[in-house]
């Protein structure tokens, strides 16, 4: 009989604590959603404060021959995005959550004018200058995001610059959100590699993985994480002694424009050399580096050449859902973490920094 008693009690046991889970579990997804640890750094922000670093705002601009009128901007554009929770709302990074405003929120309220008089260079100049203003704190409890309008009555263009804190989200969340509005020349919907339902990209087959050997990956990688401050600092070259140890920031960011390359000739160098357009930008600017190197005459390039360490933080972006219920409280999130990455500065051959 005790044998009875025995197996009643091992699977109470393991049926207990499943129980348990999938209640509380139920209970957790009513609740509102916290920010991540990610979101929250970066509206604390992740310098100390006599660093000086600016906030992370991710700021994009839009030229115009014709600017569109602030109204038709705050109907068209902001209006649609007030649905996001944290396009709409406050971060409270006390508490980890977005609340709503303590005022009410117009979307004509989240448009900012400036008007200029002059040529593409007054243009590009405001921008920068402008782009400067903080869009956290003390701006009347607005959400942290806006449209910065440069209107140019001169031979320059205008601009539309939409700016966003970084703790409303990350690239692809913010690309996730704004193929919400964006129609392409046929009024239908963009697709993009988030949501396209085909894909380039040969299918192979799926592999299923060791859990094992995963489980050794991911001791492997957190330790990888957990010693990565012990190893040896990047060598001393020539654009490594630029950099200020005391990570004190002057507030100041010059403007450049590079000359436009067409993107068919960037795809066709990734056919050829079987890489991404990642792996591309990466070379790029790796072999800049190792250009200005070799312009001073470094002797650490010239020592060391392929076996030079300078290494980079990358961030990656991890999976998340397009679409769901709640989308418009869970699209918006900064779901990726920086990894760092070995540049090959010191390979003088293009292909050996590609692979």
């Amino acid at each position: 009989m005790s044998k009875y008693y025995y197996a009643v009690a091992a699977v109470a046991a393991v049926a207990i604590p499943v129980l348990y889970h999938l209640n509380t579990r139920e209970k957790k997804t009513q609740r509102k959603r916290k920010m991540s640890f990610t979101s929250t750094g970066l509206g604390l922000g992740s310098f100390p404060p006599e660093a000086e670093v600016k906030d992370p705002n991710i700021n994009t601009a839009i030229y115009f021959d014709d600017c569109p009128a602030a109204e038709d901007v705050a109907e068209s554009i902001i209006q649609p995005l007030l649905v996001y929770e944290r396009f709409s709302q406050v971060p409270d990074l006390a508490k980890h959550i977005f609340r709503p405003s303590t005022r009410e929120v117009k979307p004509i309220d989240l448009v900012r004018q400036i008007d200029i008089d002059g040529d593409e260079m007054l243009t590009n100049n405001t921008i920068v200058d402008k782009c400067q203003a903080k869009l956290g704190e003390g701006r009347d409890d607005l959400p942290w995001w806006e449209i910065l309008i440069v209107r140019n009555s001169g031979s320059g263009s205008s601009a539309c610059v939409l700016r966003v804190h970084h703790v409303i989200g990350d690239g692809l969340a913010l690309v996730s959100a704004f193929q919400k509005i964006l129609k392409n020349t046929k009024g239908t919907a963009i697709e993009t590699p988030l949501t396209s339902k085909t894909s380039s990209a040969p299918k192979t087959a799926k592999k299923k993985k060791n859990p094992f050997m995963m489980f050794m990956s991911l001791i492997a990688a957190t330790a990888h994480c957990l010693t990565l401050a012990a190893t040896k600092h990047d060598d001393d070259t020539a654009f490594s002694k630029m950099n200020n140890p005391r990570l004190r920031h002057s507030g100041k960011r010059d403007f450049l424009i590079f000359p436009t390359i067409p993107l068919d000739f960037v795809k066709k160098i990734k056919t050829a050399a079987e890489v991404t357009i990642n792996d591309l930008c990466m070379a790029a600017v790796s072999h800049a580096i190792y250009c200005y190197c070799k312009s001073q005459n470094d002797p650490v390039l010239e020592s060391k050449q392929s076996k030079i360490q300078c290494r980079a933080l990358l961030p990656v972006g991890f999976p998340r859902e397009t679409d769901g219920p709640d989308y418009t409280e869970s699209a918006l999130t900064n779901a990726w973490c920086m990894a760092s990455c070995e540049m090959g500065v010191g390979y003088s051959d293009i292909t050996d920094r590609l692979q």
